[in-house]
């Protein structure tokens, strides 16, 4: 029986071979992107979740009596107290740095030492094992624990120095090349490998998203030797003995026997938070999977919208089979197996599509946006699209079901004729397209939205520059700790040589990624009214103003060190908060050095989202590049851009060893990644916009076809007489207008709000008046429009004489 329903499917799909086909490929590309939203989504929600003692792990923090928030992070004096207390609900606490990028130079072989790309690293100490359980594959966490300056090497950093022999790692040599701000004077840089752990893996509350490359525990550099005064610095972690009882139990403990801390002169109580708090409540993370959730089912709701409907459609054109299987004897369950068999291979044929696709693009899902990185796991991935075929099997059923109800009522004379359906009857049909529409106003406003603001944060950070110059501008780091700097100014030499180099400027700092100071005096340090006014200081050369075009509005541009140039905004800050006129006024150092303002430039912007340093404006202090050099921007004659990317690229080749990348990049990426929510958020939102709106555009098409087809004979009669083409145009076009006006009612007021909640994030911020929501509206009113109208021209034009022979 099996055999003979598929033969029946496959000739029956085979048959509307166009028609299962949208089918199939709609519903593989929605099933594909909901899948990777869910993807995100669930890996987000299983942080922490490959700590074995997760329910027994809580987070320490500190609080005010009356704050609202937690501290951000804890000192490691509060561990050493709490270790001290006995007959708590504690079996151990350890203490976590917080992780950061270091660079190292690491022993390959003996006696053979090559510098590595920064890496993320984090201080522990000798408690993490028994907290958090990591498994160690090579080495000893004893060793560690016992050797000054251990590190513990994750297994992927491991197996791409030494290969799969981790067994060599153990005993290698690191040091540092550059060292924290507050490491001793007297602090070691050498570290020894201890042990080789298996990978932790990135959806963890401490590194966010981020691959960990290693631990390092006993560092003389570290946080744990620093005896700094209100300064956190990392993050406490207590074991519990119990579960969620004891959390509770060791809090009230702690209340009891008034364990505090003071910090910047105020006292701090503690508290016992479950593991991830932090996380989830100040990282944003649930922010992210909300939108990953509701994105993933929106499309996903459109994709079955279509499928349900072309599935309904092509059961009730073979009304006359089913009316003769009566006839015959035929029950319903025969013909809710067959009918469920059709569905069923429909639905096994997408999803070994969506496998197929997921093969070939698992190796480029890659998520990259800001600090966020994630990588699509193609074997994971493709397990969890399985699980979603039980979903949608059971969705096939239940039309498969409303299919055999409905045909049970049809009269079996009518049904044999064929069935006609009136107008009535498209209640179904018009709610489906209703919620498509909905849902293509949300995806289509978003993508404008997006594109718009790119757009505009792209031109507003460093205005000064055209696109096009932003353009051909390469942005080369040169942090490089083991290079010497009378090596970086000769590779610099060699670079201004390349042919289409126009100019060259040198910066200690990435311009889009920081400030080479951030704080100015008002008075010297002699005066007891000092007062400090927090402020971007920009370390420049001379040729800084012509490379960036900017303009000096007032003053002139200086020509010692001992002048600056401040930018609009930062003098009117001067103005109102400090009463002095900006224009010849002195400002101090660190150090008690004057520096005298010699010119007032344009505003300087450099970043789109709020903050409190995005607002305080720009200094600009000459400095001699001679001392140190940390970035090259080079710009390149019109059209030269690519030809000397070329150049470079192979000039920091032969500079560079093999274990390091060069970077290189345009300014205007830079610019592109510093904006990292609307560059990289823009491309996947068209993506499922145009998703969207074709498989809309799919089903009105599908719609109007079998609207004008059943309703000829009407158009004839009412030519007969007197109807014209508008009225005939107006008679099928105002189902379509209603349902698109009547969603777009519903939505643009959503998403307005929706603008104004996301406008809240950004300093610059493109105009969503009127115009946006009318060439919204326009862009979707048109391509319906280009769906339906040839179509209804065509019905409105037949001949009345010609309908009423054939009928």
């Amino acid at each position: 029986m099996i055999q003979h329903y598929l033969k029946i499917a496959w000739r029956n799909l085979w048959k509307y071979k166009t028609q299962s086909a949208i089918c199939i490929v709609g519903l593989a590309v929605c099933l594909l992107c909901f899948s990777i939203c869910l993807y995100v989504c669930r890996l987000m929600w299983a942080t922490d979740q490959c700590f074995p003692q997760k329910e027994r792990i809580g987070e320490i923090a500190m609080k005010e009596p009356q704050g609202a928030k937690d501290l951000a992070g804890v000192p490691p004096e509060l561990i050493d107290k709490l270790r001290i207390l006995n007959g708590m609900e504690a079996e151990a606490f350890t203490y976590l740095g917080n992780p950061g990028y270091r660079s190292f130079e690491i022993e390959v072989k003996p006696d053979e030492m090559l510098p590595f790309d920064p890496m993320l690293c984090m201080e522990v100490d000798t408690c993490f094992r028994q907290v958090f359980g990591v498994d160690v594959l090579a080495g000893s966490w004893q060793a560690a624990v016992h050797t000054p300056n251990a590190v513990i090497l994750s297994e992927t950093l491991a197996r791409r120095i030494y290969g799969n022999r981790l067994q060599d790692a153990i005993g290698k040599r690191l040091c540092t090349t550059s060292r924290f701000a507050f490491a001793g004077a007297n602090s070691g840089i050498g570290y020894t490998v201890q042990a080789v752990m298996a990978d932790i893996p990135s959806n963890n509350s401490f590194t966010y998203m981020q691959p960990l490359a290693m631990l390092v525990l006993n560092d003389s550099d570290g946080r744990l030797q620093w005896k700094g005064k209100d300064v956190t610095g990392g993050m406490g972690y207590v074991l519990l003995k119990g579960g969620k009882d004891s959390r509770k139990k060791l809090e009230a403990d702690l209340r009891t026997k008034g364990l505090g801390l003071q910090m910047f002169d105020r006292e701090f109580d503690v508290h016992v938070r479950p593991l991830g708090y932090a996380y989830w409540k100040y990282g944003g993370t649930m922010y992210i999977v909300w939108i990953a959730g509701i994105i993933g089912s929106l499309v996903l709701l459109v994709g079955l919208l279509n499928f349900f409907y072309f599935q309904v459609g092509t059961f009730l054109a073979r009304s006359g089979e089913y009316s003769l299987r009566r006839v015959f004897g035929g029950g319903s369950a025969h013909l809710l197996g067959q009918l469920f068999v059709q569905a069923a291979l429909t639905v096994l044929i997408a999803f070994l599509l969506v496998f197929v696709l997921i093969e070939l693009l698992a190796p480029v899902l890659h998520i990259d946006m800001m600090e966020f990185e994630l990588s699509i796991d193609g074997p994971v991935l493709q397990y969890q699209c399985a699980q979603y075929l039980l979903l949608v099997l059971a969705g096939s059923l239940g039309v498969c079901l409303f299919t055999v109800a409905r045909t049970r009522r049809i009269n079996i004379q009518t049904g044999i004729r064929g069935i006609s359906i009136g107008r009535g009857k498209h209640r179904v049909r018009n709610i489906m397209l209703a919620i498509q529409y909905f849902i293509c106003w949300i995806f289509v406003t978003l993508s404008f939205a997006l594109y718009l603001q790119a757009d505009k944060t792209t031109s507003a950070l460093f205005g000064t520059l055209t696109r096009q110059e932003k353009s051909r501008i390469l942005s080369i780091p040169l942090d490089y700790p083991f290079m010497k700097q009378a090596e970086k100014l000769a590779l610099i030499e060699r670079m201004k040589q390349c042919a289409g180099v126009e100019d060259c400027l040198l910066s200690d700092v990435d311009y889009t990624q920081g400030a080479s100071g951030n704080v100015f005096y008002i008075q010297p340090d002699s005066r007891r009214d000092k007062e400090e006014t927090p402020v971007n200081i920009l370390s420049v050369p001379h040729n800084f103003f012509r490379f960036m075009h900017i303009p000096v509005l007032q003053g002139k541009v200086p020509n010692t060190e001992n002048e600056l140039v401040i930018d609009q905004v930062f003098g009117q800050e001067l103005r109102t908060k400090h009463r002095m006129e900006p224009l010849g006024a002195t400002l101090y150092g660190y150090y008690d050095e004057g520096y005298k303002v010699a010119g007032i430039s344009s505003p300087f912007v450099t970043n789109a989202y709020g903050g409190t340093f995005a607002e305080k404006g720009y200094v600009f202090q000459l400095v001699d590049f001679r001392q140190y050099v940390g970035h090259c921007y080079l710009k390149c004659y019109a059209g030269k851009a690519d030809e000397v990317r070329t150049q470079v690229d192979g000039l920091l080749h032969q500079a560079l060893p093999h274990t390091v990348e060069p970077r290189i990049s345009t300014f205007q990426g830079d610019i592109e990644a510093k904006q990292g929510i609307e560059n990289t958020l823009k491309g996947i939102i068209f993506f499922l916009a145009v998703v969207c709106v074709t498989l809309t555009l799919l089903g009105v098409y599908a719609a109007i076809t079998i609207d004008t087809e059943s309703r000829s004979k009407e158009v004839a009669i009412r030519k007969v007489h007197g109807a014209s083409v508008g009225q005939i145009m107006w008679l099928f076009a105002r189902t379509y207008i209603g349902i698109g006006g009547a969603t777009a009612l519903l939505a643009f007021p959503l998403l307005y709000g929706f603008m104004e909640y996301w406008e809240q994030m950004y300093r610059i911020f493109f105009r969503y008046g009127v115009w946006f929501w009318v060439t919204v509206f326009l862009f979707v009113a048109a391509v319906t429009a280009f769906t339906v109208v040839s179509r209804i021209v065509r019905i409105a034009r037949i001949n009345p004489a010609e309908m009423i022979k054939k009928e």
